[in-house]
């Protein structure tokens, strides 16, 4: 009774497998001439409109949390800040309410408010100081990692 048991188990778990191997929704050998992802979608890309390139803005104004990012208000426009948040508690008088001063690129936010704008930092003047938020673009040819693949593991 138990080998019965056994058995019919293990080959229902054998057809399980086989069953879940064959829904391979995007391969190749379901189109002709290769997959087509999107190809029907509303999201698909010939739908999307062409996103607009990032321009190069400097916004004045008072820090503030606006849909759970840092934000800063100028005029009637909501600036969101990408990039900001991981200097909170390092730099001194970074809180709300300050007046701050920001460069870098906008975009809109995709939201449906056209005063609400999204601004990736790449300098910023609190105080009177200046701080660079721009991350430093790694050497690709140097590094603890690229070495470590040159001289192999061994």
């Amino acid at each position: 009774m138990k080998r019965t048991i056994l058995f019919f188990t293990l080959v229902f778990c054998a057809a399980a497998l086989v069953m879940a191997q064959g829904n391979n929704r995007r391969g190749s050998d379901r189109f002709p001439g290769g997959p087509r992802p999107h190809a029907w979608g509303q999201n698909s890309p010939r739908n999307q409109a062409p996103r607009p390139s990032p321009e190069n803005v400097t916004v004045s104004g008072s820090l503030t949390i606006a849909q759970g990012m840092i934000a800063v208000v100028s005029g009637d426009t909501t600036w969101l800040v990408r990039g900001l948040s991981r200097y909170v508690g390092f730099i001194d008088g970074l809180k709300e309410g300050a007046q701050i001063t920001l460069e870098g690129y906008a975009m809109p936010a995709g939201s449906r408010e056209k005063n609400i704008k999204l601004l990736q930092a790449q300098k910023m003047t609190l105080n009177g100081k200046d701080y660079e938020l721009a991350r430093p673009r790694e050497d690709t040819k140097s590094g603890p990692m690229y070495q470590q693949r040159q001289r192999g593991r061994w």
